[in-house]
This record gives structure tokens, C-alpha cells and sequence, in this order.
């Protein structure tokens, strides 16, 4: 293998984003070396290998700083549309169950029709307050937002199980976002500072 061949191999310690811009550079900079140098010397290469172990492991802590910077920004900004999703979800149960609790008044549907009808509204309800919490972004309002969410869920698995009333959207809404959010709020990641949200 050429010194060329060895030196661009040694350069893989640096970022892909570093190298794109600055392999060019560093490679006609590494000619001018061997030119002036003996590539066949164990000083020459220490040089070389010291020169990397010296600013690659810095511009790799740099490079995935700032891959983790912009992923909770990302991450702020996702749990900002999940909340307004959420907060959606809410309004559009409370909706749907108000236009099925109209027949609840006309007499037109049983008991547990209409028990089942307040869960899913409560469920509803729950699912706003989940929302608004997704909205705070600390630790606390995590913690508020899985309880609704959990909550939500619980009431309206119940709903489901005393009258099959529910669409499948009703159902997919209902049971199938809170637990999508629960994951997502449960998945490992850093505390978001203030002002990143």
C-alpha cells in the first residue's frame, strides 16, 4: 500500500462532514510532506499518526454534539405537533361522542350505551389535558402527560367493552394515539433545555 493509500486510510478518523470539505486540502498538504520527508521512517508516521489522534477525537465530539443538538430540536419541535394532534384527537372524541350522546337524550340508546358515552368523553377530555402537558417541556409535564394519556386509554378500552359502539377511526383515535404517545413519551432521550422547544 502507498504512504498516499495509508494516509487517506488514517483520515477516516475524522467526520465525514470534515473530510468532504477538507480531504482535498489535507491530502496535497500530506505530498508535500513526503516530498520534503522519508515516508520510511517511523518519526515520519508518529507525526502523521500524532497529528490525528490529536484533532480527530475533538472534530468527532464536535461533529456528534451537534448531531444531538439538532435532534432535540427536532425532537421539540415533533412533540410539538404530537401535541397539537393530541389536543385535536381530544376535540374531535368529545365531538363524536356529543353527536352520539344527542340519541342518549332522544331515548334512543340504553344504559350502557350511554355510560359508555361519558368514558369516551372523559377520555376526551383527558386526551386535551394531555395535550397542554405535552406543551410544558419538563420532566413534570412528561409525567402529567403519560398519567393522562394512560388514563385516556384506560377509559376508553372500557367505553369500548361496554357497548361496541366506536368506529374504527373512534377506535384508532382513542385507543390507538395514546398509546403511540406513550411510547413516545416513555422512549429514552436527554431533558430538553428551555429554550429548545
Amino acid at each position: 500500500m502507498s504512504a498516499e493509500g495509508i494516509y487517506r486510510l488514517l483520515l477516516r478518523a475524522y467526520p465525514p462532514d470534515f473530510r468532504a470539505e477538507y480531504e482535498r486540502e489535507m491530502m496535497l498538504l500530506f505530498r508535500d510532506q513526503c516530498r520534503e520527508s522519508d515516508v520510511r521512517t517511523v518519526g515520519f508516521w508518529a507525526a502523521v499518526v500524532w497529528d490525528i489522534a490529536r484533532s480527530a477525537p475533538a472534530l468527532r465530539a464536535e461533529a456528534w454534539f451537534t448531531r444531538g443538538r439538532e435532534s432535540i430540536r427536532t425532537m421539540g419541535v415533533t412533540m410539538k405537533i404530537a401535541a397539537m394532534l393530541t389536543v385535536l384527537a381530544g376535540v374531535l372524541g368529545i365531538l363524536n361522542a356529543g353527536v352520539d350522546g344527542g340519541a342518549a337524550f332522544a331515548g334512543t340508546i340504553g344504559g350502557m350505551h350511554a355510560l359508555s358515552l361519558v368514558l369516551s368523553i372523559l377520555a376526551s377530555v383527558l386526551l386535551l389535558a394531555a395535550g397542554a402537558a405535552i406543551l410544558r417541556p419538563t420532566e413534570r409535564g412528561r409525567q402529567a402527560a403519560r398519567l393522562a394519556l394512560l388514563a385516556s386509554l384506560v377509559l376508553m378500552v372500557a367505553a369500548r367493552l361496554l357497548h361496541p359502539w366506536m368506529s374504527p377511526f373512534s377506535q384508532l383515535m382513542g385507543i390507538g394515539l395514546p398509546v403511540a404517545f406513550l411510547i413516545a413519551l416513555s422512549w429514552p432521550r436527554r431533558a430538553l433545555p428551555s429554550g429548545a422547544v
